[in-house]
């Protein structure tokens, strides 16, 4: 039973509040304050999940708050305001979600419970409750049409063949998610078939709702079969989810959308390594420096990791330069080899099973073997060949869009 201070310097808004928490009885209000100084007191005195608190509270400010009581205590903030610059501080200070007033009552619950699930699992961790924890790898692209699913799928699977323990691959791609047809699984259940039993939800439960991909062992939470069920995925299912698949699981790979949604940021909330995909074309890589800038805001670089796909098919924008743009280094070079993947998704055979030895699957493992820290698998660095001969037609262009070198 989640436990909540809400604190306001407004009694009506204390109210209205409460009056939503009441709504669900496993919610316990222990507490309120009428001001910063108050908030924090009562909170290291009664130690809650859950601290509401408003924006503009008087007193101490909302950030403060944050830094001095999280991540021991869940923050969820409440504004009247849509102040981005005030959102990223609080996230980077530790809360765990900011609300638009006025707040809906499933919206508010949905808050309380994800940052109390947040929490009850820190405390466990750091009580010594829970000695192991999977790792979350989140694959993202903020441009569609790089290869992120195809990538996604064939590193769970590579994980999955060469790691000794459990890989489960998660299909977050709510409205269109096509994982199922990648590996060619003919699904029973669905992440959206978990929505009604959120309230009973444990690892035995949620391991009935995956789909084996028998050749590698990997187990697949698949997206909803229809759009229409998308809305049916709520953000605490989503922090649910990924919290027991930690448990249970070695690693987890999670294909996340290219329009970020609130759920997409609970994977990437949780994720140990967020890995962005993109190409050597211009708008791929713009998107993706405009993706590294918000990023590294909110999480620590040493998290945010970026892999090019299709490397050697540009005449005009080589990896090197790629690196220079982004202003990091790749963390993998995966190159292009339409026919081997298109036949693969044709047949719904991952590549790295079907052909292991083409340069494109060796780069995949490589870095399925990065993702557990473990030497290359085939001793000498995999050398790509370029597909066609540079030549520099374009080269004012791109440093037009990307910047000069």
């Amino acid at each position: 039973m989640p436990s909540v201070i809400v604190a306001d310097s407004v009694t009506e808004s204390r109210e209205n509040i409460k009056a939503l928490l009441r709504t669900d009885p496993t919610i316990e209000i222990v507490g309120e304050a009428r001001d910063g100084e108050e908030a924090i007191q009562l909170a290291r005195a009664l130690s809650p999940d859950v601290l509401i608190v408003d924006a503009n509270i008087t007193g101490i400010d909302v950030i403060e708050i944050t830094e001095r009581l999280s991540p021991n205590i869940g923050i969820v903030v409440i504004s009247l305001h849509d102040d981005k610059l005030l959102m990223r501080q609080l996230m980077r200070s530790g809360a765990s979600d900011f609300l638009l007033k006025p707040v809906s009552r499933d919206e508010l619950l949905d808050s309380v419970r994800a940052a109390a699930l947040r929490v009850q699992r820190y405390r466990a961790t750091i009580s010594g409750g829970e000695t192991h924890l999977g790792q979350i790898v989140a694959i993202y692209s903020p441009k569609g049409g790089c290869g992120k699913t195809v990538i996604a799928c064939n590193l769970a699977v590579a994980l999955a063949k060469h790691h000794i323990g459990p890989v489960c691959l998660v299909d977050l791609n709510l409205q269109y998610g096509n994982v199922d047809m990648v590996l060619n699984l003919t699904p029973q259940h669905t992440i959206a078939s978990l929505a009604q039993r959120q309230s009973e939800l444990e690892l035995e439960v949620l391991e009935r709702h995956l789909t084996p991909h028998e050749e590698s062992g990997l187990k697949v939470l698949v997206a909803p079969s229809t759009p229409q069920y998308a809305e049916t995925v709520t953000v605490y299912l989503v922090e649910q989810v990924l919290s027991l698949l930690r448990k249970g699981f070695d690693y987890i790979i999670v294909d996340l959308p290219t329009v970020l949604e609130d759920y997409s940021m609970v994977a990437l909330d949780s994720a140990e390594y967020i890995i962005l995909i993109t190409e050597p074309d211009v708008l791929a890589i713009h998107n993706t420096r405009v993706a590294l800038e918000i990023l590294r805001q909110l999480y620590s670089p040493e998290r945010v990791k970026v892999v090019l796909n299709r490397s050697n098919s540009s005449m005009q924008i080589t990896p090197e330069r790629v690196e220079e743009v982004l202003g990091c280094s790749l963390l993998a070079r995966i190159p292009s080899d339409g026919r081997t993947v298109v036949s693969s998704v044709n047949d719904g055979i991952p590549f790295v099973l079907s052909h292991p030895q083409t340069e494109i699957s060796r780069s995949i493992i490589q870095l399925a073997y990065t993702i557990m820290g473990k030497e290359r698998p085939f001793g000498e660095p995999i050398q790509v060949a370029q597909e066609q001969k540079r030549i520099p037609i374009i080269g004012p262009i791109i440093d037009f869009i990307l910047g000069p070198r």
